[in-house]
């Protein structure tokens, strides 16, 4: 193994505008660019500089520490300022499809049974059963989860249900203390014909479309939520897609595949099911609007979030149904 590196020195805030200087950033306004390192912080920002340095001889990976010519700390926070109104905006949508995927699941599953999310045999065997004997299923896994979140609950209604019926709560109660992971893994577990049927009610076609959905959104919530670099992040979880006769709008992801696992690929499944669960919502166009203001630069754009050049005409941001 090699010697670790020994940590790098503190530096203050001058001091760090001294090092991006002397790295090529230009600075046109040095009271606002220390304002900006002291409220929003140099690592943080590190994520901004890093598409604007010059890059490595070919076949060497990463970036040298010069900056491009022409890279200006105004335009790395244009570019923070930008990612932040699309995390906002993200997180508008965010919340309304959580929110749909909640009632149609609570819905469809209440009506089956009253506690769906403690029976096993509503459930996928895959879920319920242990992968290896002797280890807890994903499903016990998940019930571990379940009971924290309730047991960490100080909601009203949580405390009604300990007081009025022992502690039980039905699916459509329960479902309300879950967050979007925990919402997202109990998807992955329902059983094929009522992941699937609740999928077509949120207009993703198919539960394996909707799982891989779900999953994505949850990365990007939790990005998103932690003020973290989004707009050129490539998602841990690959949106899968509905075959391409069954949903037209998301035909450049078919030419596209690689965009699969960028924010273009992850708001454009947004994209469907908010035209779906809020036909009426402007998110749409809001988005839209955002996008358009991308920082002019020779040194970004947005190809680097999968989005394609023509991705303003694409029928993706057009209300009618194609």
């Amino acid at each position: 193994m090699t010697e670790p590196k020994p940590l790098k020195s503190h530096a203050s805030f001058p001091q760090q505008l001294d090092i991006l200087r002397a790295r090529g950033l230009l600075v046109q306004d040095e009271a606002a660019a220390l304002a900006a390192l002291a409220r929003l912080g140099y690592y943080r920002l590190s994520g901004y500089f890093y598409p604007l340095r010059k890059t490595l001889p070919p076949g060497q990976t990463g970036r040298q520490d010069d900056f491009c010519e022409g890279a200006s700390i105004e335009l790395v926070l244009a570019l923070a300022e930008f990612d932040k109104r699309l995390r906002l905006l993200a997180l508008y949508a965010l919340e309304s499809t959580e929110l749909a995927v909640r009632v149609a699941l609570a819905h469809h599953l209440g009506k089956l049974d009253a506690e769906a999310h403690l029976n096993p045999r509503l459930l996928d065997r895959r879920f319920t059963q242990p992968s290896r004997p002797g280890q807890p299923s994903a499903h016990e896994l998940w019930l571990r989860r379940h009971e924290q979140l309730l047991a960490d609950s100080k909601e009203d209604f949580v405390i009604h249900h300990r007081e009025r019926y022992g502690g039980r709560l039905p699916i459509w109660v329960a479902i309300e203390v879950w967050d979007f992971g925990t919402l997202s893994r109990f998807f992955s577990g329902m059983a094929y014909r009522d992941r699937n049927r609740v999928a077509s009610l949120l207009g993703a076609t198919d539960g394996e479309v909707l799982k891989s959905w779900l999953r994505a959104f949850n990365f990007v919530r939790n990005v998103s939520a932690h003020h973290a670099r989004l707009w050129n992040r490539r998602n841990i979880e690959t949106v899968a897609l509905p075959k391409l006769e069954q949903c037209r709008w998301l035909a450049p992801l078919h030419g596209q595949p690689d965009a699969c696992s960028k924010v273009f690929g992850t708001l454009a499944c947004l994209l469907v099911m908010m035209r779906t669960i809020a036909p009426r919502s402007d998110w749409p166009a809001r988005l839209k609007a955002h996008l358009q203001t991308f920082p002019t630069s020779d040194l970004l754009s947005l190809s680097a979030a999968g989005f394609p050049t023509d991705w303003e005409a694409l029928p993706l941001w057009l209300t009618p149904n194609p």
